[in-house]
């Protein structure tokens, strides 16, 4: 079962006996024990019951479920990086069996949920078969395009403001696709935009927070739009921070190559998932070098690759300075589109 299937179900009062949640993506875990909190112990201060695998065994959450709530229908109980369900050796000593006979008869007065930060389980074990019986197993893997801009639009609406679908492709370029990160930048533009107000694209590129390696893609990024001013400042400041200008020439030349063999691809008939799977390109790179590549012909395309593997020989040999010829190559390629030789 998927993340928001899960949380469909939890919402419409569906609520199982027993989950268990693996993978990755704990903001999403994260999301979906706040969603049961909230269905199974709202009212109740001591509904709710943590227990952490690393520092106390399972069986000890085991018996928490087996005892009756106190001042609510139900209660839920959390164990925490239950890693009995991988393969992984705990310095602990883990009752497998007193697990295994409360999976085969979950307490209907409570909502037993173990999480594991894995992204695969042993399925071979009777434990995990008896969870996936009786209860419900979930895996929080890294979203899909469309599943994460879903997931923003909602964070979004959480947060009660919209985010129009270029201020999301933007953010998602900008600071990659780490739902944590996402989610505390969703957060500091819906302080700036205001309640019921909408995030745009203006505001991504003015508050936006990015790393260095960020940095790089967003600069490659107004290099081949050919955004010439803009793209000076950035190197400007990337080279402050130590970076080598035969590295942005490798990166500029690593973008061109890939929106090259887009181009090529998609005139065969290729979809973009298709071209990302054939070169092994995340498809939202591929994406955005499909976008990229429109203003260029293919004989563009192959050319500045001639020029910058050019502009490498030189600056080996000493022919050239590394950032003259960086700041030479931004400032004539827009000069260059369409010309010959």
């Amino acid at each position: 079962m998927s993340y928001s299937q899960l949380v469909q179900e939890i919402e419409k009062g569906i609520i199982h006996p027993v989950y268990l949640l693996y993978g990755t993506e704990t903001l999403l875990m994260k999301e979906v024990l706040e969603a049961l909190e909230q269905a199974v112990a709202a009212d109740d201060p001591l509904g709710t019951q943590r227990f952490h695998c690393d520092e106390v065994p399972i069986q000890t959450a085991v018996r928490e479920a087996e005892t009756l709530p106190f001042l609510s229908e139900k209660r839920l109980v959390v164990a925490q990086n239950a890693t009995v369900f991988t393969s992984a050796k705990s310095s602990l000593e883990h009752d497998t069996d007193a697990l295994l006979h409360y999976l085969e008869n979950p307490s209907p007065t409570s909502v037993f949920v173990c999480t594991v930060t894995a992204e695969k389980l042993d399925e071979r074990k009777k434990i995990f078969k008896a969870a996936q019986k009786n209860g419900k197993v979930a895996a929080f893997l890294p979203l899909k395009e469309q599943e994460l801009k879903a997931w923003m639009a909602q964070a979004a609406r959480r947060k009660k403001v919209t985010i129009t679908s270029q201020a999301v492709d933007r953010l998602l370029f900008m600071c990659g696709s780490n739902l944590t990160f996402l989610d505390t930048e969703l957060e500091k533009l819906s302080h700036y935009a205001g309640e019921n107000n909408t995030i745009d694209e203006d505001m991504v590129n003015t508050l936006a927070s990015r790393t260095l390696e960020q940095d790089i893609f967003v600069f490659v990024d107004e290099v081949v739009r050919l955004r010439t001013e803009q793209a000076l400042r950035m190197m400007s400041d990337l080279l402050k921070n130590k970076q080598s200008p035969v590295y942005l020439l490798f990166m500029i030349a690593r973008q061109i190559r890939i929106m090259l063999q887009v181009k090529i691809q998609t005139v065969r008939g290729l979809s973009v998932q298709q071209v990302a799977g054939q070169i092994g390109a995340h498809p939202y790179a591929c994406k955005i070098a499909a976008e990229q590549a429109r203003r260029f012909s293919r004989q563009d395309l192959e050319r500045f690759l001639m020029e910058l593997g050019d502009i490498d020989y030189q600056i080996k040999t000493g022919r050239i300075r590394d950032r003259h010829a960086l700041e030479m190559f931004l400032l004539t390629m827009q000069g260059k589109i369409g010309t010959a030789g």
